[in-house]
């Protein structure tokens, strides 16, 4: 029998155009239907308006052979496809749910300041009669924060009326022993709203926080300047809100986290002077600008590395930063645009004012309202907030009279505290700035959802199947590199005997989202089973070119993209492009070279009359030719001319054709023998 060649079409979806990368794992067919969840089979889904995905498909090396061989022209069984889909849609307004962890510094100059008149000599903002006088630049940003956060958590929901937002909140103030604080009552990290709780409750939620002692004790608590107060543990404290230790934030929602202080972080980058203080006779540390590492913190599901950074790392991994951690830990990942927003509010008090009278004459070179050190002290803590928002897509804001390096500037008005026991809870600028808290710019690039079924599928058609031998490979890309788990083989399922593949983005639910830049590309070996030959589609799809090129659904399967657009709360199926591929038979190249056969020698006893032959040209080859051996049309001419028998050369063996001057209907030795029910004859196919 004559053997028909098939080649292999491979199909792959790319949105970044990547290098392939094949998995050698084996394959596993499923051996029975499995129904798609998002389709039934019965209809075709139909593609809907909004597509957001740009998608392409293509087919290399162009032609094929029938039937799985590599005898045609061809010479090859197999073509890859690969399919491609890339977020490249401009971005739009899209509003997410919302999630706000307030991060609260504690510390003396944030309005918490104990004042029990140990220091007079040294501190010009302490008092000595009782506590009713005001004290000089402590900021009243702590009790307004705590007096005003119903309103607070107002004033943010109005200003983002189109997302949901709800709030929860930590505290922290103390070092170290020994690092500038006495001992005992440090609190480095303190869940105060451990759930995210609506707008609505988050008043409620910080008065019971706040009268059961949690945070920081109320308007008066036991820290003073016997503790730290130009630097603290806010890595310590970030650290803990963006991994969420004892927190319930939730995947798929926009991760926002407000820091509100005023010291600088313990990292190198922002070193703080104590010498210029000389507040704290008792606590004083080992070195004059206390500890520049923040030592390893163990929370509840997580170990903080020895000597966290900032916004850089400082043991040489790049992800050990509060900075990179925003952009790399798991809720942050979960988070609308994977990354957690971290906005900065720096207070107007003694710890980033240059010139505030709390800066005490004659304590060492460089001290006193307007000395270098006290400068540079004052210009680190404003310096690491303004670094801070920048690194995280966060906002800043601090004292009118500071700005970051990006031009962006204070807004806050200095409010005195007022009164020790009773003191000034009205702030319109801090209420300003809280109400404007940036939620990132990230939430504009998500372009496509997951749903309740796989993002891509592909649906052969025709004779195309997909190869016994697939190499299947995928890449799943965002700008930053590949999104965690990737699947690299797909979903293999039979509808009817119909063999199709389905991938995710992500085999992680909450990860199987596409963002402005990010890319998918699968690829795979298919094969034509038979004909059709010539070009034929190597997907199903359902688009005005797939039709033109002859591609259609197949009981109701197509090549798609399935997820929820962004601007569209409903998921919708886009049909791929089509691709196509030559499917070639066997035997249709051109005709061998070199010089025509001679003629044919007339069997003995029939006289045959040759006249001289006329040239005819070497036939063409076409895809439709006869189903026998190819034979020479010279010899069959001068054949043919003869009268009687002539004996024709054959690629099989001789068979004998009667001439055209003879009567009744031409037929072979091997036909009558057939009709006659002989078992042999001259020239049977045996």
């Amino acid at each position: 029998m004559l053997a028909l060649v098939v080649c292999v079409v491979a199909v792959a979806v790319t949105i970044l155009v990547p290098p392939l990368h094949f998995d050698t794992a084996p394959v596993i067919r499923s051996t029975q239907v499995t129904v798609l969840p998002a389709t039934s089979v019965a209809s075709t889904p139909a593609a809907r308006a909004g597509s957001s995905l740009t998608l392409g498909v293509s087919a290399s090396p162009s032609s094929i052979c029938a039937y799985g061989t590599s005898t045609c022209p061809a010479g090859t069984a197999q073509s890859r496809v690969t399919i491609s889909a890339s977020a490249n849609t401009a971005p739009s307004p899209y509003w997410p749910n919302v999630q706000v962890a307030f991060v609260i510094e504690t510390t003396a100059y944030d309005g918490f300041y104990y004042h029990y008149f140990g220091y007079p000599g040294y501190d010009k903002c302490a008092v000595a009669n009782g506590g009713d006088q005001p004290v000089c630049e402590e900021s009243n940003g702590g009790p307004f924060f705590i007096a005003n956060s119903q309103d607070i958590a107002n004033e943010i929901a109005s200003a983002n009326p189109h997302s949901n937002v709800s709030f929860a909140m930590v505290d922290f103030f103390g070092t170290d022993c020994g690092d500038w604080n006495d001992c005992g009552d440090s609190s480095k990290y303190s869940v105060d709203i451990p759930q995210f709780v609506p707008a609505s409750d988050f008043g409620g939620a910080v008065d019971q926080a706040y009268s059961s002692g949690t945070f920081g004790g109320g308007f008066i608590s036991i820290v003073g300047l016997d503790d730290n107060f130009l630097h603290s543990p806010s890595i310590t404290a970030l650290y803990g809100a963006i991994i969420g230790s004892g927190l319930d934030w939730s995947p798929n929602t926009h991760h926002v986290v407000v820091l509100i202080g005023s010291t600088a972080p313990r990292d190198p980058a922002y070193v703080e002077d104590y010498s210029i203080s000389a507040f704290d006779p008792c606590c004083g540390g080992s070195q004059a600008d206390g500890w520049t590492c923040e030592p390893s913190y163990q929370f509840a599901d997580g170990v903080m590395p020895n000597c966290e950074g900032w916004v850089h790392s400082q043991d040489g991994n790049v992800n050990d930063s509060i900075a990179g951690l925003a952009h790399t830990t798991h809720n942050c990942v979960d988070s609308i645009g994977r990354t957690c927003t971290i906005d900065t509010i720096d207070l107007w008090d003694t710890a980033t004012d240059p010139l505030s009278a709390g800066w005490p004459v004659g304590h060492g070179s460089g001290g006193g309202p307007g000395g270098p050190k006290v400068i540079t002290d004052t210009e680190h803590v404003i310096e690491a907030g303004c670094d801070m928002a920048e690194a995280t897509g966060g906002s800043w804001d601090g004292p009118t009279f500071a700005s970051c390096p990006n031009g962006d500037s204070g807004t806050l008005e200095y409010v005195p505290h007022g009164p020790v026991m009773t003191p000034n809870t009205v702030n319109p600028s801090l209420m300003q700035a809280l109400r404007g808290v940036s939620f990132g710019p990230v939430y504009q690039t998500l372009v496509a959802n997951g749903s309740d079924a796989p993002m891509f599928h592909y649906s052969p058609i025709g004779s195309i199947r997909i190869s016994p031998t697939p190499q299947f490979s995928a890449d799943c890309l965002t700008p930053r590199g590949e999104v965690s788990g990737c699947q690299r083989v797909p979903f293999i399922q039979l509808v009817g005997s119909l063999e199709t593949l389905s991938w995710n983005f992500s085999e992680i639910p909450s990860l199987n989202v596409l963002y402005l830049g990010d890319s998918w590309s699968a690829s795979f070996n298919v094969e034509a089973a038979g004909p059709p030959t010539g070009m034929v589609p190597v997907d199903a799809c359902i688009t005005t070119s797939c039709h033109a090129s002859g591609s259609t659904s197949v009981d109701g399967q197509y090549t798609w993209a399935f997820y929820v657009p962004r601007s569209n709360g409903s998921a919708v199926y886009q049909s791929f492009g089509v691709a196509q591929v030559n499917v070639e038979l066997s035997g249709t190249g051109p005709p061998a070279t070199g010089p025509p056969p001679g003629f044919p020698i007339a069997p003995g006893g029939i006289p045959v009359v040759i006249t001289p032959a006329t040239p005819v040209a070497n036939p063409i080859a076409t895809p439709s030719s006869v189903g026998i051996a190819n034979f020479s049309l010279n010899a069959a001419a001068a054949g043919f001319l003869g009268a009687g028998f002539v004996r024709v050369s054959m690629k099989n063996r001789p068979i004998a054709l009667r001439v055209a001057a003879m009567h009744g209907p031409a037929t072979s030795k091997f036909e009558k023998a057939s009709r006659e029910g002989s078992s042999t004859g001259v020239g049977r196919f045996e």
